[in-house]
């Protein structure tokens, strides 16, 4: 089980139905299933990769220590990843923020948000040996788009033909022999279909 497409998912995308390859009537062995399982999860490392997000978020802390202050402009402190929920907030200094006194940015775009604005009550600071702590949930979203979903599932069943054969040309797939030529590498319509999730930085941008 993939984190944004199933097994069962590409074995039907693949063979038609989830337990039978309909062509041969015969059943899915153990090793196909397994490539199956490793192709999903090179897909899906390939998409985090290549658009720079996390597109299953989980829990998690995380540390900024006073070698940071660089991201912090004023009252607003600047992440570097995607954050979808605000748990909680540390200062620097110990001091608990109560999560209602700041404002996650973009506010009327997210989630994901990448900023955490202090409201006038409170500033960030940092002792000499501790860190700005935000606790919450940490990726683009929590169930991948469809977009993805649809982006993994091409992914993976582009990643299993390959097994087949890789000819001169760098493709893979022997059309003399009736199989279908597939390229090397993210296929064009996989990449179309994850650019508009793709960041510069990591995060919203």
């Amino acid at each position: 089980m993939g984190r944004y497409v199933a097994t069962t998912t590409v074995l039907a995308y693949l063979f038609g139905t989830s337990g039978t390859i309909a062509g041969g009537g015969g059943t899915i062995s153990g090793d196909q299933q397994s490539l199956i399982g490793t192709c999903i999860n090179n897909a899906e490392a390939a998409i985090d990769s290549y658009t720079r997000r996390n597109f299953a978020g989980t829990g998690g802390t995380a540390f900024y220590s006073r070698y940071f202050q660089d991201r912090v402009r004023d009252k607003a402190f600047y992440l570097d990843q995607d954050l979808y929920s605000l748990t909680s907030i540390t200062n620097g200094n110990g001091q608990t923020i109560p999560t209602g006194s700041a404002w996650l940015e973009p506010r009327n775009a997210g989630p994901p948000y990448r900023i955490v604005r202090l409201h006038s009550a409170y500033v960030y600071t940092w002792s000499t040996d501790s860190d700005i702590q935000f606790v919450g949930t940490w990726g683009f979203s929590t169930v991948a788009p469809n977009d993805v979903q649809m982006a993994a599932l091409r992914y993976s069943a582009h990643l299993y033909r390959q097994k087949d054969s890789s000819g001169p040309d760098n493709s893979a797939g022997f059309p003399e022999a009736g199989q279908t030529q597939t390229p090397e590498g993210m296929p064009s319509d996989v990449r179309w279909l994850l650019s508009p999730y793709r960041s510069r930085s990591g995060g919203i941008v």
